[in-house]
């Protein structure tokens, strides 16, 4: 289910932000107005573990993993329940308690089935053996192979950031996966990586086999382009030719690697 909050401040009239108080772990804090409870532990220094959540992109809530226990009123009109911490806003008097034993043993659970998807990846194990996992008691119809746990984030950060849009969610149940468009439209895929930058799991592989780079999971191969100076990868061509059409800076910079183009600036300043 994707669940978002609003982002941005919320301010009164006089233009001033309005902070919220409200309660985690015992430790009472101040925080602005449309912050998320996520956001609001992480200010107090209170590890959340998180696997779908990306700064740069909208909270989705998809791997359950910053679950928290949280409470708003008492006596009879207190209302208590369990919920994403990345999508939750904060609100006046809101209790979030983020380590209880019952969301140990959700978490657990969860984990468990993101092992059974991806049980080589080490971000995945290393949460295991913090929670005293130690096998998956689940196995999935593809038996861990594709290493994706769903979570999303290539497919958000290609539409959110890229706006390449060039993959997408297919199917449903144990056979939902990520794709390109009909696993024929491989032609939108510019080639940055920002799909294997962002993965939590290390599912998406990227090969460069001078002059090819090659995604593997969505069976692309894009021409590379090289430093002229040095002869470092600099990107493939489309992602490039993509570049000179929206950013405009000197044709020459195109031709060269990040630190070949520091060199050019600092000897033209100098």
């Amino acid at each position: 289910m994707h669940i978002t909050h609003l982002k941005g401040r919320d301010m009164s009239q006089e233009g001033i932000v309005r902070e919220i108080e409200v309660e985690i772990d015992g430790i009472k804090t101040k925080v602005q107005a449309g912050s998320t409870v996520l956001e609001a532990a992480r200010k107090l220094g209170i590890d959340i573990p998180t696997l779908c959540y990306h700064e740069p992109l909208e909270p989705f809530g998809s791997c359950r993993m910053c679950i928290a226990e949280m409470s708003v009123g008492s006596g009879e009109s207190k209302k208590t329940w369990i919920s994403t911490t990345c999508t939750t806003p904060v609100q006046d008097g809101l209790i979030v308690k983020t380590d209880t034993p019952k969301i140990k043993k959700e978490r657990k659970l969860i984990l468990e089935l993101h092992m059974s998807r991806a049980p080589e990846s080490p971000k995945i194990n290393e949460l295991a053996k913090r929670y005293g996992i130690e096998k998956s008691r689940f196995v999935t119809l593809d038996k861990g192979e594709s290493n994706c746990i769903l979570c999303g984030l290539c497919v958000r950060v290609c539409d959110e950031i890229i706006l390449a849009h060039a993959i997408g969610m297919a199917y449903r149940g144990i056979h939902k996966k990520v794709l390109t468009p009909f696993e024929i439209a491989k032609e939108k895929c510019i080639g940055c990586g920002a799909c294997a930058y962002v993965c939590p799991t290390d599912a998406i592989k990227i090969i460069e086999e001078k002059p090819i780079l090659r995604i593997e999971n969505w069976d692309v191969e894009h021409e590379m382009t090289y430093c002229k100076e040095c002869g470092k990868p600099i990107g493939p061509k489309v992602y490039i030719d993509i570049l000179k059409e929206k950013v405009i800076v000197q044709e020459e910079l195109y031709d060269l690697c990040p630190d070949c183009r520091r060199k050019l600036y600092k000897s033209a300043l100098f």
